[in-house]
């Protein structure tokens, strides 16, 4: 991972291939401290776990896609899931015919790059769970 990009308000990164998507951005929101922002990136992964979180069984059902994929876009946030940095971030991934797949990001290794954006928030953004969605909800 490479930051490209500072001011007050956003950092620009480039993750490199055979990084993991969320554990680096949340490694890196750790380094830097930022407790609340927004997520936005676009790239390629060739090893991607999607998400569906299935509400009455309150668990994810997670599907593997071990092919080269394009990253159409990913957007998430960063908050704080007991009183340490999470990222949450969902995405739409396109095959070479052009079909796309979405959901919930739960594993996305970077093939060539992918180029993130961190929007910094003010303050605290805080989760905290929810029993009766099974979820930390955003509070």
């Amino acid at each position: 991972m490479k930051k490209i990009y500072q001011d007050k308000t956003k950092y620009i990164l480039r993750l490199d291939g055979d990084e993991e998507f969320v554990d680096t951005v949340q490694g890196f929101c750790e380094q830097e401290n930022i407790k609340s922002g927004w997520i936005q990136a676009i790239g390629s992964t060739k090893d991607l776990d999607l998400a569906f979180f299935d509400t009455k069984l309150k668990e994810y059902e997670i599907k593997k896609f071990k092919e080269f994929l394009e990253i159409v876009t990913i957007t998430g946030n960063v908050s704080l899931k007991e009183n340490k940095q999470f990222v949450h971030a969902h995405g739409l991934f396109g095959r070479q015919n052009m079909d796309v797949v979405g959901g919930h990001i739960h594993r996305c290794v970077i093939s060539a790059t992918a180029e993130v954006v961190i929007f910094v928030g003010e303050g605290d953004i805080k989760r905290e769970f929810n029993d009766q969605m099974g979820l930390h909800l955003l509070s």
